[in-house]
Parts: structure tokens; sequence; C-alpha cells
């Protein structure tokens, strides 16, 4: 080869080299890019994690040192932690800005920081040496990933700031080691180097190929090894042969333990093929030490053996193996390689295990097993067998099962038990059977028979599960299915079933019943009062009491609050009475008396028949329903008998159909604001205004509140009606915003079912929060009545709302026998006085001396007082004498749609239309 010749190639080497670098540099460039990627996806996903696992209205602007205890920011820690346990994140946590200082709220910790408690951010901790640049991200509100070093470590961080409800920002963020990066870089690092270390090997042999004297040599070992081979083949064709049908993997591999040659089986055994095998090293890539051993052995002159479970490399076979290694030696002794022997003993092992396996599992089994032969003759017992039953194996054996009988079972049973096992079938069934010591218990067996190869039947098997438990468990819940858990009687479900029977019964016998429908008045005073333990209490004392006035014949049960069914069979409506009389005069002369409190108990019973004519179980609950509230509308703490005829219950009948209207009114939005001025009568004021309600009927014509709301009380749609008129009222004032400036605010009544809905209460209040409507230009009504009889509910409500600024005012005040007892527990801005006393104050002493002490009554405890009902010029003069701070009534304004006030209000001058014009 010339030397010009040489110089081309030396030039062809240098630009592969040249290539090759400048590939790897390129690469290297790419691959770093992925991986920042990667890391800077992976912290993200991890800081918009943080809000989903801190509590809800977290990071508001209003957050304090003091919010959250120790316990709760464990919490928070331990859930930031647990979430970064299967991350490559170090930490994730959040910060807050306050006056320029940079404190977190949570943070995770490592495994050794919550061991050690070292170490640990904790909430409103400040951050002491925060980056500077941090700050920045607050200010701009821009995502931005940062590698800072700060006491912690050094990190690669992504600040994500994020809005928390209130409108408030904070940052989440989640931090990764610089270190774990740079192991990522150098493991990259590594695999370029690697692949150029591939190429350049690639060029060795191509270095050689231009060498005469190289190939020369070649070519000469080349005919010698061809001389050579020649003169092996017949043998090594023989030995093929061999190999290839031996029944056991035969291989064999040199003195650094790579395979040379593999025969057929031994490819089958292990999953792979020849050309897979050859050249594979086995202790380079083996994994299993005892394999490993024997190699070993087979290399240093003696023979390896191995047998057990063998899992190849890949992890995609698993057998069980027995191999042998055996050790080649040259002419002078030294080991040259050696030869292998695989036998696959899988389905002979598997086989055995599966023995042992279903021997430890009848031995163990939590059942009881056994096994008799064809007459029946025990010839084998589980442990469990005598954990049960107390007999031990050797009482039992060659001994019949009848000596677990009780004797409850049917002859009946045995002869179909032993139908179905002489027939081939399994048999089912439970037993009731006897122990040892007398005790019975409940067996479920499952008896089989089994059969040798010819199908003739050899033995029995039985497998026991004791279901004493179960069935006592089952009793119970069948039990608490059909009872009322609170005082054992029957539920509402069950009582039905027993009412449809008897119903049944009298369509057939044409027999006589009664029906009986029992409602505690007034019981959610005692609730309130004292607590639901107070009321549960009473419920079962009065369960008791009824119980004792009523015969076997009748069935008693509570439907669900403090309601009951009494269903009195073969009884006529006269001696039914009779019987709900005594019930009631033996409640009357009850005390009920909780810690300091005594409370008398009063009923209210509505009674029907059960005869022929009875329709069904339903027309019959909802007759005596009807009639227990007609009993209770007149006045309760009476019994009222159900007549198709009666007035009453056509009222009652009515409030059905006004229900109806109103559910209707509500999905079309067919009610209408009113409103009606309340007027001031010591000091000149910008008026005031009541909202009050009209039902749009489908004929067009407008109902007063007077005609709709007893049935919407009744039927509990007064919450719904509450919250219609709420939230169109806000949003009228929201709409005339501006208009409303020399208004000094509206009023708006609340329902008693009001008081207690917790979502009605909050749904104020976010709508209050979100809209620039001043909260002080809204005052609430409540009546008298209403609030005393929820009155804790009431003190709550109340509570809440004029913590933002509302008012309110008990509404009808002096009509209830408690007034002034309850009025130094409820927090109200205004007393409005019941109109009955109003309206003739100028003629009646005594209404006007009411009106005169709720007035100075309210003065005492810095309320102001409202007198309604004010129908004429004289009743507001006298009014203004007694000192009474506002009036209502048609003498100053009568109701009108609520868009008209805005109309006649002067809003230039501030001041309201004269009396006289608003007169009519």
């Amino acid at each position: 080869m010339t030397f010009k010749a040489s110089k081309k190639v030396y030039i062809a080497i240098l630009i592969y080299f040249t290539w090759v670098i400048i590939y790897l540099a390129y690469d290297y460039r790419l691959e770093k890019q992925q991986i920042y990627q990667r890391i800077d996806s992976q912290l993200e996903v991890a800081a918009r994690a943080i809000p989903l696992i801190l509590p809800a209205n977290f990071h508001s602007r209003d957050m304090h040192f003091e919010d959250f205890g120790q316990q709760q920011d464990l919490k928070n820690i331990l859930r930031l932690s647990e979430f970064t346990k299967n991350l490559k994140v170090r930490y994730i946590y959040s910060l807050i800005q306050r006056d320029d200082v940079i404190i977190f709220t949570s943070s995770s910790a490592t495994s050794e920081e919550l061991t050690s408690n070292t170490n640990i951010s904790h909430y409103f901790d400040k951050y002491e040496d925060a980056d500077p640049l941090i700050s920045a991200v607050f200010e701009t509100r821009q995502k931005r990933y940062l590698e800072i070093a700060d006491q912690w470590g050094t990190f690669r961080t992504v600040f994500l700031p994020l809005q928390a409800k209130d409108g408030s920002w904070y940052i989440a963020a989640a931090d990764i080691e610089i270190s774990h990066i740079d192991s990522l870089l150098a493991d990259t690092i590594i695999r370029a180097a690697s692949f150029a270390a591939i190429f350049i090997l690639f060029l060795i042999p191509f270095i050689f190929s231009f060498s005469a004297a190289q190939r020369n040599w070649a070519r000469h070992l080349e005919q010698k090894v061809r001389e050579r081979t020649k003169d092996l083949h017949n043998s090594e064709r023989q030995l093929s042969s061999i190999l290839e049908h031996s029944p056991v993997g035969i291989f064999h591999y040199d003195a650094s333990s790579t395979l040379l040659t593999v025969n057929k089986r031994f490819e089958d055994i292990i999953g792979a093929d020849e050309s897979v095998l050859i050249g594979f090293n086995m202790l380079d890539n083996l994994v299993d030490p005892q394999i490993i051993t024997a190699v070993k052995s087979s290399l240093a002159g003696e023979v390896g053996f191995f047998e057990g479970p063998y899992t190849s490399v890949t992890g995609q076979l698993s057998i069980y193996l027995r191999a042998e290694f055996v050790p080649m030696m040259n002419s002078t002794g030294e080991v040259i390689g050696g030869v292998g022997v695989f036998a696959d003993d899988t389905e002979k092992e598997n086989a055995t295990s599966t023995l042992k396996k279903l021997s430890q599992a009848v031995e163990q089994s939590p059942n009881v097993v056994v096994i008799t032969n064809v007459s029946g003759i025990i010839e084998y017992v589980n442990p469990r067998f005598s954990d049960i039953t107390g007999y031990s194996f050797a009482e039992v054996i060659g001994k019949s099962p009848k000596i677990l009988s009780s004797g409850e079972s049917p002859i009946e049973v045995y002869g179909d038990l032993w139908q179905t096992l002489l027939s081939g079938q399994n048999w089912r069934g439970v037993f009731h059977n006897r122990k040892k010591n007398g005790e019975l218990y409940w067996a479920k067996e499952v008896i089989s028979p089994i059969t040798d190869k010819q199908g003739e039947i050899t033995h029995f098997i039985a497998l026991q599960e004791d279901v004493t438990e179960v069935r006592r468990i089952s009793d119970e819940m069948n039990y608490q299915t059909s009872h009322d858990t609170l005082t054992g009687l029957l539920n509402r479900r069950e009582f039905e079933k027993h009412l449809v029977r008897t119903i049944n019964e009298a369509h057939t016998q044409h027999s006589h019943h009664a029906l009986c429908f029992i409602d505690i008045d007034q019981f959610k005073i005692v609730n309130d009062t004292c607590g639901y333990l107070a009321g549960d209490e009473l419920l079962r004392q009065v369960s008791n009491l009824i119980r004792d006035k009523l015969s076997n014949r009748d069935t008693l049960a509570r439907p669900g609050g403090d309601e009951f069914l009494l269903l009195m069979e073969q009884c006529s409506l006269g001696q039914a009475e009779r019987n709900a009389d005594q019930i009631m005069l033996s409640l009357k002369k009850f005390r009920f008396r909780w810690q300091d409190h005594s409370f008398p108990i009063k009923v209210s019973i509505g009674l029907t028949t059960i005869d022929k004519t009875t329709e069904s179980a339903t027309e019959a609950l909802k007759q005596v329903d009807t009639a227990c509230y007609t009993a209770k509308d007149a006045g309760r703490n009476r019994i009222h008998i159900y007549r198709e005829d009666d007035e009453l219950q056509v009222a009652h009948k009515g409030y059905i159909q006004w229900a109806s209207e109103i559910r209707e009114a509500l999905d079309n939005d067919r009610f209408v604001l009113y409103a009606q001025q309340i007027q001031a009568l010591q000091n000149p004021a910008k008026p005031g205004y009541e909202i009050l309600i009209r039902l749009l009927s489908s004929t067009g014509k407008l109902v007063a509140p007077g005609e709709f709301l007893p049935a919407a009380e009744r039927y509990n749609l007064a919450p719904q009606i509450d919250r219609w008129v709420i939230k169109n009222t806000l949003k009228w004032m929201s709409d005339h915003e501006n208009q409303l400036q020399q208004v000094s605010g509206v009023a708006i009544n609340l329902s008693g079912q009001s008081l207690g809905d917790e979502s009605l209460l909050g749904y104020i209040i976010r709508t209050l929060e979100s809209s620039r409507i001043p909260p002080q230009k809204i005052k609430f009504e409540i009546t008298e009545t209403a609030a005393i009889a929820n009155l804790r509910d009431a003190q709550i409500f109340i509570k809440a709302l004029r913590g933002l600024g509302c008012q309110f005012s008990l509404d009808d005040f002096g009509s209830g026998l408690s007034s002034f007892a309850y009025l130094k527990n409820l927090p109200v801005d205004y007393l409005k006085i019941d109109g009955m006393f109003v309206k003739d104050i100028i003629t009646d002493p005594i209404d006007e001396a009411m009106v005169r002490s709720i007035n100075e009554i309210g003065h005492i405890m810095g309320m102001q007082t409202i007198a309604e009902f004010v129908e004429s010029e004289a009743i507001r003069q006298h009014l203004i004498q007694l000192g009474i701070d506002y009036a209502q009534g048609y003498a100053i304004h009568k109701p009108e749609p609520v868009d008209n006030i805005l109309q006649q209000q002067d809003l230039t001058k501030g001041s309201a239309t004269p009396l006289s014009d608003w007169q009519i």
C-alpha cells in the first residue's frame, strides 16, 4: 500500500472521528433540553397539585398565624409529604407575601426530617433566605423556573403564581435537587461516551483491513481452519445427532462460561432460539446465585448441581429446573470449559406442590372438612372440625356424622340428602347441629360425592361452615330493617305491610278496623331547649306510655320524627275514639323532665276507619294524616275523625291545591314583589319599605299572601318562597343601586322554617359578600312565634347576618304568651308591635297599655319600635304621642309593585312623598 493511499485512509478516519464527536455533542445538547423539559413538567404538575391537597379556602388574604393549630399544620405537612413519596421532587410548598416578607403556609418534608422533627417549615414560618427573584414572581405574577440555593440545599424550582377563591395571590412551588439533574446529565454523557466507543471500535477491523500482511495472515489462518474443520465435520455430525435427539437440554460452554453449542431440547427448556443463546456468557448475565456457584464449580474442575425454581434473565420464563454442570479438560488437565445438562421438572414439581398445598389448605381451612366412605362412616376430619364441635380426631373416626345431630332436622331432609348424593350431585343445606358440650350451632353444608376413574362413588366430602354468628346478625338486621332503632316500634315500611294485610282482610271478610295518627304538639321546643338527646328520650317515653294502653291486637309504629301510627284491628270507630282518648289523657298527666326543665306533653290525633270501602293503604294514610293536621289547625291537643264532608278537612285539601299552585309558580317564576312604606314618626328620616309578595295565578289573577302562605307553611314550601323573595329583592336592589340612596332600607320577611336552613343562610352571606349592596340597608323580619319555636336556629341565623351588618325585626311582637321572657335571648334591632293591639289603640285602654309597655321595654333594651296596622291619621298621631319610632299601615302607604316606589320617591330632595298623596 503506497503512502498516498495510506494518507487518504487516515484523512477518512479523521473525518470519521470528527463526525462522531460533532454528532455526540449535538445529541447531548438535545438530551439535556429534554431532561430539563421533563423535570420542569414534573415540577409544574407537583406544584399544581398543592391546592388540591390543602384544605379549601386556604391562602385567603385574611390568613393569620392563629388560623391553624399545630394539628392542622402537621396534617398538611403529612399530606404534602405523602404526595412527594413517589416523585423525584424533593419538596413542594406554598408561599404568601405579607409586607414584603415571604412566608410559608405549607411545606412537605423528607422522611428523615419528619423522623428527627428538624428543618421542617411550618405554617406562617418566615422564609429567611428567600431568593430576591421570588419577590419578582409575586410582582409579575408570571411562572418562573429558577435555580436557587438556601438552607435546604441547591434546587431547580418552579414558582407558580395562583389565585385563591377570594382573589388573593400565592405561590405554589416544587423543588428538585440540582444534584439529581447533574446525575441525569452524567448518565447522558456516559451513554454518549459508550456510543462513541462503539463507533470507534468499528474502525479497528477497518484499519487492519488496510494492512496487506494482516490480510495474508488471515487468508493463511482461514485455510488452516478450513482444513481442520473438514476433519471435524464427521465426528461433529455424529455428536450433533446425539445431542439433538436427547430428552434433556445439553449445552457446551468455554472457560469463560460463554455458550458455544446448544441442542434443540435446551432451546425448548429456555424458550430462546440458538441465535440468541450462542455467545451468551453465563457468569456475566445470570442472576441466580446458586446457578452461578454451580457454573463456577465446573470451571474449577468440580461437578456443579442446581435444583429449584429458575427465572430467565429476561423474566419471561419461570420453570422448576434440575441442572448439572460437568467440567471439560484438555490433555494437560486444564479446564477448558464444560457441558451442562438441563431437565425441566416443572410439571412434576407442580403436581407435588399442588398436592402439598391442597393438604395444607384442608388442614388450615377456616371451614370444617369431613370425608366419609360410601356408607357414611367418617374417615377424616380437619382440625377445624375439632375447634367447632369439641370432638377430637380419634373420637369421630369410624363414627357416623349423626353424632352431631340435634334432632331438630326433619327426617325428610336426610332422605333428600342421600337421594341427591347417590345420583352424583352436590347437596346444599343448613343443619342445626349440637356440639360435644351440648351447645347448638348453625352449620351451612355442601356435601359432594367423590368418584374414581370409572365414575363409581368411593367417598363423600362435606364442607361445613359455622354460620351461627351470620344467622344472629341476619336476624338483627331483619329486626333493624323492620323496626325503629330509637323506640323499638315498627317502622313505616313494616307498618304499611300490616296495614295492607288488614285492608285486604277488611275487603274479603267485611271486617272493621281503625287507623290512628298521633303527633306530639310543640315537640321542637324540647329539642331547641334541651337538645336532641332530650328529644330522643321524650320519644322513647311517649312510645312506652302509648304502648301501655294497647291490646294484643293493636300495632304501633313510629314512621319518623315526632309521629306515631296506630292500627287497631277488629275495632269499631267508637271504640277506637275511646282508646285514643285514653292515650291522650295518659299523656296529659305525664310530665317530661330533663335536667332542670319540665314539659307538659300534648298530642293531636287523627282517626279514620278501615273497612271494605277503604281503597288502599296510601289512601288510608292520607285520610288519617289529613285528620291529624285538621286537629292541629283546630287548636291542637284534640282528636279529629276523618269525614269526607268535614269543612276543616275541605280547607286542608285546599291547602294541597295551593301547594301544587305554589310549586308551579316557583318553577315558572310567577311571583311579584310589592312594597309598603315604613315611616319614621319621631325624627325626619329617609323612608324604609317592607317587601311583600303576590302570586300571579295561572289565570293571571294576583293572589294575596294570606291565601297561599298557610299552605306553604303546611307543606314546607315557605323556605323556597323566602329564597325567591331574597334572591329577587337583592337583584332589584343591585339593579337600582343609585336610586336607593334616599331609602333607609328594605325589610324582608323570613318564615320559621327558613331559620334552620343552613343553605339559605349560606346563600344570603355569599350574595351579600359578592355584591355591592350595603348590608345595613337590609332588615330581616321574623315573627315572634317562629323565633320562639325555633329559638336556637333563630339565634344562629340572627348572629351570622348581624355580623355582616344586617338588621333584624321581631314581627307580631306581643302575640306570644312569653314574649318578654324570650326577648332577652333574641338580639334584634326592632320590635314590630302586633297590629291587633294597634288598630284599637284609641278605643281600648288595654291595647294602649300593651303598646305603651312594649315600646318602653323595647327602648330600655336598646331596640326601636314599629307599629303596624296604622289605618287612620288619628292612630298615627296617638303613636307619636306614645313615643313609637315607626309606623306602617294603609294610613301611611298601601302596598304597590316595588318598582313604583322609585317613581314616587323624590330623590333630588331626599324626602318621602307627602302623606296625603299616599292615601287612597
